[in-house]
């Protein structure tokens, strides 16, 4: 990536935030901001779906409010919260990896504090009747998606490994064209989450099959989304962040141990949504939010240091960050 399209991206990301700030800025005060709560800013990655959903419970809750937070949840584009957040443009942020990889490799000090979820649940998928029946099919089909380094990146590997030639994939991008959309005509296949657009195209009953390279291949079994913040929001607001991370602890919890009832306050929330999608997604990521991990929101940062590594073999990044650099788990509660 290079500092062209990181100039290019922060700059336009600014521009974006700023809109929102001054938004918020002119709103009437709410009672809670009246008794003296802090308001806190957190971008989201893409639009609100059910990995958001521990900040909707926390929100409707109370949880934030009772620790003197006035949460502002912003929903931005997937490509701007990690740079605006690292720089204290935002407070926190919804980020990935590589994107948090990327960010301190070209020195933006963006830090993630907590795992939303344990397990990486992105797959590939198609439309069974684009005839593909293993890796060696992508070969000639198209694919669409954000045409971010990562994804060639990724999709040459794992098709490498399987025998298959990446130079014969049409890559094509769609950006946040929907998958069943993008995929009548289009676009042969993409990469989606299990527990969203596949899910949402499973409950139309569209015949569709996957393949999730985490299942094959460890390095890609990270956590995925994170939490982010800025190395100066650490240094010089530490019970702010510890306190956030609190409250949104306990929303999700409530989402791992009721997840019927989070799905209502997500729906509250964001009444637009699907709720039959919501109420399926909410079921399917109870177990993985905190997977095997000793407590929800922990990082394993020896498969950041796996995962790093490999995208420095690949040619994505120049050096490898240290983990204690970008990963933290102290404030978590």
């Amino acid at each position: 990536m290079s500092k062209r399209y990181i100039l290019i991206l922060t700059c336009a990301s600014v521009i974006l935030l700023s809109l929102f700030f001054i938004f918020f800025k002119n709103k009437k005060p709410t009672a809670s901001l009246e008794r003296g709560a802090q308001s806190v800013t957190l971008l989201l990655d893409w639009m609100p779906n059910t990995n958001h959903t521990g900040f909707y419970v926390g929100k409707i809750r109370g949880f934030y409010e009772k620790l003197g937070i006035d949460l502002k949840i912003l929903n931005p584009t997937q490509t701007t919260a990690t740079t605006l957040v690292g720089t204290g443009k935002a407070d926190f942020g919804i980020s990935y990896a590589n994107n948090i990889i990327y960010a301190r490799n070209m020195g933006v000090p963006v830090v993630s504090i907590a795992a939303i979820i344990q397990a990486n649940t992105s797959c590939f998928v198609w439309r069974k009747s684009a005839n593909i029946s293993d890796i060696k099919g992508f070969e000639g089909k198209r694919y669409g998606g954000w045409g971010s380094p990562e994804e060639n990146a990724t999709l040459k590997y794992v098709m490498e490994n399987n025998g298959a030639d990446f130079s014969k994939v049409q890559m094509l991008t769609t950006g946040t064209q929907d998958f069943l959309q993008a995929t009548v005509n289009n676009v042969d296949f993409t990469w989606e989450y299990l527990g969203w657009n596949i899910l949402a195209a499973q409950l139309k009953n569209v015949e569709i099959e996957t393949y999730c390279p985490a299942d094959q291949f460890p390095v890609f079994d990270k956590p995925s989304p994170l939490i982010i913040t800025s190395e100066k929001m650490i240094k010089e607001n530490p019970e702010k962040v510890r306190a956030f991370l609190k409250a949104t602890a306990e929303g999700f919890n409530i989402a791992i141990e009721k997840p019927n009832e989070a799905a209502e306050d997500v729906l509250q929330s964001v009444p637009e949504l699907d709720p039959v999608l919501v109420k399926k997604s909410a079921e399917f990521l109870a177990n993985l939010y905190k997977s095997n991990a000793e407590k929800w929101g922990y990082q394993d940062v020896k498969k950041f240091n796996y995962y790093a590594k490999w995208m420095k073999d690949v040619g994505l990044i120049k050096e490898i960050p240290k983990a204690d650099s970008y990963i933290n788990n102290k404030f978590l509660p």
